[in-house]
């Protein structure tokens, strides 16, 4: 694969609260060079920048607010300082998934951040959890959302969570070839309540997953919702498999 990888730094937000400079140090230690953020940890954005820069991290990606004027406009700036290309919207109440014409407002929404995101030479990407992929009067309502976003917004497809909800990455894939970029790596008991582990180590078929993945997809991310083991262990075993 061609696919580069990068951590997703949510997985260790208990660790960067606790010693910031050494979770990143460890992480750039195991040989990663991207990271995806999740938030700036009471960072200001020049000085999460310089960190970044410290430790031979670059931030492809952040998970931000893009639903609000005020949201936006702060998340623009700070993708601006951080030199971050794709800003991601993470998570919206399941009730958006839950009507047609509660998808097409909240597509409406993505397709006017988008005009300014664009704007700024950024791109915009939407990440899924299980509940979009609930059917809707004998439809997909990921289906009905897709179908009504800008061709210029990605998806950054959870593969771990479309699992939960019964869908396999490799019809999304089939499905979706134009449409993702990104795709996250998540491993366990494929429950929503169950603690992550190792990618590779749990009920995920990567190795099938892996061979599907198509050349336009330029980015994976390891994450760990909740882990009780040794977090950097898993990572590191995480970062080998892949």
């Amino acid at each position: 694969m061609n696919v580069k990888t990068g951590l997703q730094l949510y997985s260790v937000r208990k660790e960067l609260a606790a010693d910031f400079d050494k979770t990143l140090e460890l992480i750039s230690g195991m040989g990663f060079e991207f990271v995806e953020l999740a938030g700036l940890h009471f960072k200001k954005p020049e000085d999460f920048a310089q960190k970044l820069q410290q430790y031979k991290l670059k931030a492809v990606s952040m998970h931000c607010d893009v639903l609000t004027d005020e949201g936006l406009s702060h998340s623009l700036k700070e993708a601006e300082i951080l030199n971050c290309d794709y800003l991601v919207c993470p998570w919206v109440e399941p009730l958006t998934f839950s009507s047609e014409e509660n998808i097409r407002q909240f597509a409406d929404k993505l397709n006017k951040a988008n005009l300014k995101i664009n704007a700024k030479a950024k791109t915009l990407c939407f990440h899924n959890h299980d509940f979009e992929f609930q059917t809707i009067n004998g439809k997909s309502a990921f289906d009905l959302f897709v179908a009504q976003l800008h061709p210029d917004i990605k998806i950054q497809l959870d593969i771990y969570n479309a699992a939960i909800a019964g869908v396999l990455a490799n019809e999304i894939f089939d499905k979706y070839v134009q449409r993702i970029n990104m795709i996250h790596l998540k491993d366990g008991e494929i429950d929503s309540t169950k603690q992550n582990i190792a990618v590779g180590s749990g009920k995920m078929d990567y190795n099938s997953i892996f061979r599907k993945i198509p050349k336009g997809i330029q980015w994976q991310f390891i994450e760990f919702e909740n882990c009780q083991l040794n977090i950097f262990e898993e990572i590191l075993k995480s970062k080998c498999f892949t």
